[in-house]
This record gives C-alpha cells, structure tokens and sequence, in this order.
C-alpha cells in the first residue's frame, strides 16, 4: 500500500493532468516493469506493483480522482480493503498478461480468440498491374464444418456439456494476483463434446474447405500490396469471430522492363552509325511500339525520356514515365570489305572526333609525367 503521503501521479509517473488514456498507458507500462511474475523473490518490486495498482484504481475513477485532487488522499479506502472500490482491470489484464506472458500455457486475451488470418500471394503480370485486373484466387481455408454445421458430431446425435469447462468454453487459472481465462484445451472452446464424433471434420467442427473469390486490384498496384477481405479467414471451431484473408500482390518479372514507383525503365541496342547519325528507333512500351528520336552524337548510357508512358499513379493521378537507356552495339564479325571501310573511316577520323578520349589521355599523359 502506498504511504499516505505518496502522490499517486508521482507513482505512475505523469502530470496532474493527464488523459485516461495516458494513464493507463502509464499504468500499463510501470507494471510490466514490476510485476511479480517478472521480478519472482523481490519483495521491493512487490511493493511497487501494489502501490501501481493502488495509484490507477483512485486515479482511473473520475468521481475518486476528483475527491483526490481536492483533498490529497483517495476516498473509500484503498483497492481490497474494507470500503475500497471494486475496481474491475480484466480488460487491462487481459492486455497486460498477455504482452509478457506470450501465450504461456494457451493463454489468450478473449479479444484475440478469433480465427487467425489467412495469407495467400496473388502472382499478376507488369501488364495487369498497369491497366488493373480482375483474379479468382483459390485457398484452402478452415471452416465450420458442413456435414455437421459446426457441432462437432454426427447428424442426429446429442452433445455433452464439457466437464472441464461446465460448458463456459473457457477454463480459468490465476497467474500471480490475478484470475485469468483461456479457451478450454479438451473441449477447443466450444462447451460442448459430441457423443459421437463427425467423420469429415473428427469432432472439430472445423474442415479445411477450397474457396474460390475475386479479387479486384486497381490499376498501378505496386508489389507486395496487400488485400484484406474481412471474414475469410480461419473460422475457429467456439462460434468467435472469423480472421481475415491477406492476400499479397506479387508482380512477375518482366523480360524488358524494370518498375520504379511509377516510372518504368528499358535499356534499347543501337548500332554505330544510329548513334553517329541520329535516327528514329521503334521502342516497345506497356501500350506498344513507339518512334523516339535518337539525337545524332548519343553516348552509351545516355537516358531518354517517354513522358506518360510508364505506370498509373495510385488513385489515378497520371503516368510516370518511361526511361530509355541507349546501349551501343558493336559488331563482333566484320567482313573483309566492312573492315576496310572501318578502318578508313578512324583514319580519317583522327583524335579530334573523340573529345572524351582526348581528355582522357591528356589526363593519363600528365599524372606518368
């Protein structure tokens, strides 16, 4: 118990005006920090859990934290004694324990006994992301059983309430000073047993059935966006809440094109002469082939830019563009006559045709000399 001059705000550590909000956060903080199941022998630690708990319970009461806030001492008593309040933490509990408890021993808050959530990948091509599909998917999803609609036994035959629930569903246990539930293990959280079990599912009430839905996806979605349809996930066995289906885009390599956000980028081959000269290329694109003018002189590496013709932008604001990267090809065969004309052609050309390399040897001419 907190000594009679202690300040319940000190306690938990926040202002005098905090928020409900914030001192429950508070409240939930300081007591994973001290409690006993965390700190097993120490009695300081004991101490200061108690005092936690008395400081929340006045504090978290309007109507107690008025008459503090006037007075300087809670009205009533303190938590557990006679003429303290009957402050109810299952709720805050329930959170608490199970953030360190980590589902020891099946625990679960009763909040978090629905069916888990179902992950699937959807594999779509760059041009579905780009124009926005439509896909039926296909995933095996447990399910009430429909032999026996869920109860577990064969048609026409009755169930037993469960002796180690009395039918609740849900057993309890106390882990330090608290009284905590978790689904019942013999009976799966149901409250009932079948006398004779249904064959398809084993008594479960639970098969694992093959759905099939369609799955809208907008145009632009990038990879790895995730779809999240309510209600198709595991459906458990005690009636609880269904989970949810997680569906995770997935767009396929493509042979020509690389995504980034919203533009895509393409690398072209152009031969010598193209790139002396100039020249107007066919460039492939999501929506076809295109002219683009190749400028006389390009260098290798040199980026062109298509204007909208790269992906939509999410809620449909535009394109991004396309990014074109010129490649040099150089022939690997020459016959004897295009040889010749090569060679005649750097003969005439000298060094004066080619700044960069000038440059680059009157660099290399300095640093050896």
């Amino acid at each position: 118990m907190a000594s009679v001059t202690a300040d319940y705000y000190e306690i938990l550590g926040v202002q005098r005006g905090a928020t409900p909000e914030e001192l429950k956060a508070a409240f939930r903080k300081m007591a994973l920090k001290y409690h006993p199941d965390r700190n097993p022998g120490d009695a300081s630690a004991e101490a200061k859990f108690k005092e936690l708990n008395e400081a929340y319970s006045v504090l978290s009461d309007a109507d107690r934290r008025a008459y503090y806030d006037r007075v300087g001492k809670a009205p009533g008593g303190t938590p557990g004694s006679p003429g303290g309040p009957d402050v109810n933490f299952e709720d805050l509990f329930q959170d608490l324990m199970g953030d360190f408890l980590g589902g020891i021993g099946g625990f679960a808050g009763r909040r978090r006994q629905g069916g888990r959530d179902i992950q699937v990948d959807l594999t779509i091509s760059l041009e579905d992301a780009a124009r926005g599909c439509e896909k039926i998917i296909e995933f095996d999803r447990p399910a009430a059983c429909e032999a026996c609609h869920g109860r577990g036994a064969e048609p026409g035959s009755p169930v037993d309430s469960c002796p180690a629930c009395n039918g609740r569903g849900e057993v309890r246990f106390q882990q330090g000073f608290f009284r905590l539930t978790r689904p019942c293990g013999r009976c799966a959280g149901r409250g009932a047993i079948p006398q004779s079990a249904c064959a398809p599912c084993t008594g479960t009430g639970v098969a694992t059935r093959t759905e099939k839905l369609s799955v809208t996806l907008p145009a632009g979605v990038e990879d790895g966006a995730t779809r999240t349809v309510q209600g198709y996930g595991e459906a458990p066995a005690n009636g609880a809440p269904s989970g949810d289906l997680q569906i995770t885009v997935k767009i396929a390599e493509h042979p020509l094109f690389k995504r980034q956000e919203s533009d895509l980028h393409c690398t072209v081959p152009v031969s010598f002469p193209q790139a002396v000269l100039g020249a107007q290329i066919d460039v492939p694109t999501l929506d076809g082939k295109v002219r683009m003018r190749i400028p006389p002189g390009t260098q290798p590496g040199h980026a062109l830019r298509l204007r909208s013709k790269g992906m939509p932008r999410f809620g449909g604001y535009g394109r991004g563009d396309q990014i074109v990267t010129i490649q040099l090809e150089v022939p690997t065969e020459l016959t004897a006559e295009q040889r010749g004309l090569v060679e005649q052609l750097a003969a005439s050309m000298g060094e004066d045709t080619h700044p960069q390399r000038k440059t680059f040897l009157e660099k290399l001419k300095g640093l050896f000399d």
